[in-house]
């Protein structure tokens, strides 16, 4: 004799569908998650997006500079400040 099994009707369709919606939900979130982490690589600043250039100004005008501030005094030797000295009473 063969027993038949039980007819879930609406519970068995509504954990059918909620099974379903977990996995779209699993799904979306990896999804949602990997995007992100692709945003979060072209966006961020501290990231190097190209090849870094060192600061530097060019040679000529480093020149220019040099030997205005050399004419000016600028770079010459800095001097010690006056010692400190009390009056006398």
């Amino acid at each position: 004799m063969a027993v038949a099994a039980p007819d879930r009707g609406r519970v068995g369709t509504a954990w059918r569908r909620a099974r379903i919606a977990k996995r779209w939900i699993a799904a979306l979130a990896a999804l949602g998650f990997g995007a992100w982490m692709g945003l979060a690589r072209v966006t961020y600043a501290g990231h190097p997006k190209h090849a870094v250039r060192p600061l530097a100004i060019p040679q000529p005008l480093y020149e220019v500079v040099r030997r205005n501030l050399l004419q000016a005094g600028i770079l010459a030797p800095a001097t010690a400040p006056p010692d400190a000295t009390t009056s006398t009473s």
